[in-house]
């Protein structure tokens, strides 16, 4: 009995798991894969640096726009002083 399974399984093991086709469309699915990451990877990447970009720039404009406030209410405050 055990020789009978072994043989099975060796005859299994010899057999290739998948033809040459299927070999070859696997490679060109992973070349469409890969080609359709790369563009995603892409997107995402220039979609971080446009949203970067816009919150540098709201940020500077906010500092600017509380420093200008700030420097009116000094001045203000200073000219009903004198």
């Amino acid at each position: 009995m055990s020789d009978h399974a072994s043989h099975e399984t060796t005859a299994a093991a010899d057999a290739p798991l998948f033809s040459p086709a299927e070999v070859e469309q696997f490679a060109a699915d992973d070349v469409t894969a890969g080609g359709a990451i790369g563009k995603m990877l892409s997107a995402l990447f220039l979609y971080t640096v446009v949203a970067m970009s816009i919150a540098g720039w709201w940020t500077w404009s906010s500092i600017i726009a509380d420093k200008a406030a700030a420097n009116d209410l000094q001045h203000t405050e200073h000219d009903h002083k004198h």
